[in-house]
């Protein structure tokens, strides 16, 4: 049988010591200039700036970028409620709200691939990069994919480390196949910044 396909973003699912995920996210901010959406399961970075309109002190994030040296912060797993639009399940483009992210760089994730190519066994403990894709206003969820097509390899500036294929009933190698990953390249992982890289799979 086929894999679903039914991109949902990066979702967290548990703690790399084996404990389950417990929940914690930082408040982020989003820009009321800001010209992306953003949904649930989006990978983002912060920008390094203050927010314009808002002086609480929150880091501000945008949209990650997919692909070879580009850092992670975190993932989005909630908004706060749209006090002006209580039926959003993602953030619009151009306004402000607050984000809920795990920045945890210890929290393993399952995200889709994408179906550029077909991944077997060979790419589990390598290294393998993210590509952006839309999201649904209908769910809120992200519509980011593991990039298939581009060959998980030893390459310590890749974004993902993957660990295994997700194990739950229905998931299989072929197109589609969900994997569980940890963000290597991540911002708060330290020892690459300069050379953008994280840890080197196997």
């Amino acid at each position: 049988m086929a894999n679903v396909d039914a991109p949902h973003g990066l979702t967290p699912i548990r703690h790399l010591n084996g404990n389950p995920w417990n929940g914690v996210t930082q408040r982020c901010l989003i820009e009321d200039d800001y010209g992306s959406a953003l949904f649930i399961g989006d990978p983002v970075i912060v920008t390094g700036t203050a927010g314009a309109d808002d002086t609480s002190g929150l880091p501000v994030i945008n949209i990650a970028t997919g692909g070879d040296t580009n850092r992670i912060y975190g993932v989005i797993v909630s908004f706060e409620p749209n006090p002006d639009n209580l039926t959003l399940k993602h953030s619009p483009t151009l306004t402000a709200g607050y984000a809920n992210v795990c920045i945890d760089p210890d929290v393993i994730f399952t995200v889709q691939d994408n179906g550029g190519a077909v991944l077997d066994g060979g790419s589990i403990s390598d290294n393998a990069c993210l590509v952006a894709g839309t999201g649904s206003t209908v769910t809120g969820l992200s519509g980011w994919e593991l990039a298939a097509a581009t060959t998980p390899t030893s390459d310590a500036s890749y974004q993902l480390f993957i660990l295994q294929v997700h194990q739950v009933e229905g998931n299989a190698f072929g197109i589609n196949c969900e994997w569980e990953v940890l963000i290597s390249n991540h911002v708060l992982r330290g020892g690459g910044a300069v050379a953008n890289e994280g840890f080197l799979g196997i």
